[in-house]
This record gives structure tokens, C-alpha cells and sequence, in this order.
């Protein structure tokens, strides 16, 4: 039996041959189409063969998938902060909105990308719309949780009031950063960090 520090070494440089070729992937379809890019484009770009990357991905098909799974993975962990927060303050949604533009910047070329290719090339449409759901009922789940943050209030309207402004920030930053929107106000955060405190103001507190 080979000795576990070299199975753990073996698998460290899996998942880093596997980021690798997400990223190499995600330079090649930003410069060419997802339908004309190849997977030797994708090798090229990565530094390693064409072998390599047919041993993490079958197809192109399923490195898009891996893509979108990862922009939902940093949307989960953007949330997951702002759940963790031992009190919501203005000051505290600020400063949480502060690091999820860090977030979405790192994610905007994957949703450039990912945004360009038709639908139908990664999954059904039903798939798909499963898979949306999916990872936003689990970032409502995160925010609602535990109840006795929301102070009594209906747990329908916290839910709602949770939905809406996971949808506010992603609609958001999705215009400003992924689709470069000009914004030319002077402190481009004040707006949705108001709104944002708005939206979640039965589970709000006054800062200290």
C-alpha cells in the first residue's frame, strides 16, 4: 500500500491539473467560440496534452458544465459569508458587499464565457433551470437560516425577502461587472448596500 501523503499528493495535483484546464478553457472560449474551439485548443492553452484533458473532461460539453458549476460554487461561498456574519449592521452588509464585488470580479470572464455559448450546448434547458434553482434555493436557505435572525417575521416574507436580494446583488453584478456596464457615480456600492439593507431589514440590526 503506497503511503497516504503521496495519494493525498496525487490528488492535490488532480485538482489543480483540473483548475488548470478551466482556466485555459475559459482564455480559449473568450478568444474563439465555444462551437469552433477545440479540445487541443484547450490542451495548448493549459500546457499539457490532449490526453490530459480527455482524462477530465470527455468533451466540451462537460468543461462549460464544470464552469457554471464553479460560478455557482463562488456565488454559494459569497453567501455563506453574509449568512456567517454574527450580526447584519449597515456597516456589516457594507463591508460583505465590498468582498462579493471581489467575487464576482474573479467570476466575470467564466460568466462572460459561459453566457456566450448557446443553452444547448452545456445542458437541457429543463437541466439547466433545475440547476438554477437548485443553487438559489441553497442561497436562500443560507440567509433565512437560523430563523431566529428574522425576529419573528412570516417565514414566507423571509424567504421572499431573502430570494430578492440574492437576485438584486447577482442582477447587479452581473450588468456592472460581467457585462461592463459604466457606472459613474462615485461610490457605485452605496445604492445596492441601501437597497440591500432594505430587503433584509427584519433581521437587521443598528450598528453598535
Amino acid at each position: 500500500m503506497e503511503p497516504t501523503p503521496r495519494r493525498n499528493l496525487r490528488e492535490e495535483q488532480k485538482v489543480l491539473t483540473h483548475r488548470r484546464l478551466l482556466d485555459a478553457a475559459v482564455t480559449v472560449f473568450a478568444e474563439t467560440s465555444f462551437l469552433d474551439a477545440r479540445m487541443e485548443d484547450i490542451a495548448r492553452a493549459a500546457g499539457v496534452t490532449r490526453a490530459t484533458v480527455y482524462a477530465h473532461f470527455p468533451g466540451k460539453a462537460e468543461i462549460l458544465d464544470a464552469l457554471v458549476d464553479h460560478v455557482y460554487g463562488l456565488m454559494g461561498e459569497a453567501y455563506a459569508e453574509l449568512a456567517a456574519l454574527p450580526r447584519w449592521t449597515p456597516r456589516t452588509v457594507r463591508t460583505w458587499l465590498d468582498g462579493a464585488e471581489v467575487r464576482w470580479r474573479e467570476m466575470a470572464p467564466v460568466r462572460r464565457v459561459t453566457n456566450a455559448a448557446a443553452p444547448g450546448a452545456f445542458r437541457s434547458l429543463s437541466e439547466g433551470r433545475a440547476q438554477y434553482l437548485k443553487a438559489h434555493e441553497s442561497y436562500v436557505d443560507l440567509l433565512v437560516t437560523p430563523p431566529g435572525r428574522w425576529r419573528g417575521t412570516d417565514p414566507a416574507e423571509a424567504r421572499q425577502r431573502a430570494m430578492m436580494a440574492v437576485l438584486q446583488t447577482e442582477s447587479f453584478f452581473s450588468l456592472w461587472i460581467a457585462a461592463d456596464w459604466p457606472l459613474e457615480t462615485a461610490d457605485p456600492l452605496r445604492l445596492p448596500a441601501d437597497a440591500l439593507c432594505h430587503l433584509l431589514a427584519p433581521a437587521l440590526e443598528n450598528d453598535a
